[in-house]
């Protein structure tokens, strides 16, 4: 699958993105400032929301628990954080010029339909939409890559939302992502190892998207073959708003890239080899040795050891052994020497 120009799956590097939601408070200068960070911090997308808080808010609609210390009433909040299309659309132009992938997260069909008008390359559907299926059904026919977080959602809500999914042909558009819906997000309710499940089950790409307050879980998704991870930044904890507090920070957004990337060198290949930085301290293996022993002498366990030597030296292998017991020396040992294959016949 590929979304803009990044190739995502196996054999291609994580799919990184850098999770701005509301958190530029509709300040579009703020907007772009955070477009510069995910840039320089190596994300391979960074991603807002897109929303019109009459098409999906209720007046009287209750708050999620995260957010109970926000003294406004949820419809108020909601409104508050919406980003004018006019705004986006600068938004979009901008991650252009800067050659980042803009992304954003539609929450009714007004803001799908703008998006796509946009020219987005894909399209990420909030776990709170995972069973919104008049709103899924629009989604998917639009054809593009859907990234789709499960969140809130049983594994029974998934397989019929898999097999709408099926029904559009959309499964390898489909990039499945593990969520757990709260802000933060402990550790203990992370649950990676339902990726291996996704991976099975539904045969699709998986990612994860982060709400803890680490890494950790992060890393871990990664080192399970997620290929796809996000993660809410913020320029400043300290700043209003209902995702801040659970948000990295710019610093710490490049740090938790770079060790994406880190792990990523470390996975290697499934061969076994001994590696270019290995080489130069093979020195560490024992090595055969031979006791004193004069000429002819037919070599015993007893007259061998071993050692630490050089890298000439040969192995204590059995199947070197094999080759070397019952043989008899070629000439007088004087002293334990590192042995070599000249001094038996």
């Amino acid at each position: 699958m590929q979304i803009q120009n990044k190739k995502i799956g196996k054999n291609h590097p994580v799919y990184v993105i850098a999770e701005a939601g509301v958190n530029h408070n509709n300040d579009i200068s703020l907007a772009f400032q955070m477009v510069d960070i995910a840039k320089e911090s190596g994300a391979d997308a960074i991603k807002f929301q897109t929303f019109k808080a009459n098409n999906i808010q209720l007046k009287n609609s209750v708050k999620p628990k995260y957010q109970k210390n926000i003294e406004k009433n949820y419809y108020n909040l909601i409104k508050s954080l919406e980003t004018s299309f006019k705004d986006q659309t600068k938004i979009f132009h901008y991650c252009n010029k800067k050659r980042i992938t803009f992304l954003s997260t539609p929450y009714d069909l007004e803001s799908l339909q703008f998006l796509n008008k946009l020219g987005v390359s894909a399209f990420k559907i909030s776990s709170s939409d995972l069973t919104n299926h008049i709103f899924l059904t629009e989604v998917l026919k639009i054809k593009k890559p859907i990234i789709l977080s499960t969140g809130i959602s049983s594994i029974k809500d998934i397989d019929q939302t898999f097999n709408l999914i099926l029904k559009y042909k959309m499964k390898n558009k489909l990039i499945l992502v593990q969520a757990t819906s709260d802000y933060p997000a402990p550790n203990k309710d992370v649950n990676l190892r339902v990726l291996e499940e996704y991976s099975k089950r539904y045969r699709v790409i998986t990612g994860f998207s982060d709400h803890t307050e680490d890494d950790t879980a992060s890393l871990g998704a990664v080192a399970m073959g997620a290929k796809l991870v996000e993660k809410h930044f913020t320029l400043d904890r300290k700043m209003a708003g209902p995702d801040q507090s659970s948000s990295l920070e710019p610093n710490e957004l490049k740090t938790w890239i770079k060790k994406i990337r880190i792990l990523e060198q470390s996975f290697g290949t499934s061969k076994k080899f001994i590696t270019s930085s290995e080489r130069s301290n093979q020195t560490m293996r024992k090595v055969l040795v031979i006791k004193p022993v004069k000429k002819d002498t037919k070599i015993s366990y007893d007259l061998l050891d071993t050692m630490r030597g050089n890298n000439r030296g040969i192995l204590p292998l059995n199947s070197n052994l094999k080759k070397i017991i019952g043989k008899k020396t070629t000439k007088n040992i004087p002293i334990r020497s590192q042995f070599s294959w000249n001094m038996i016949k």
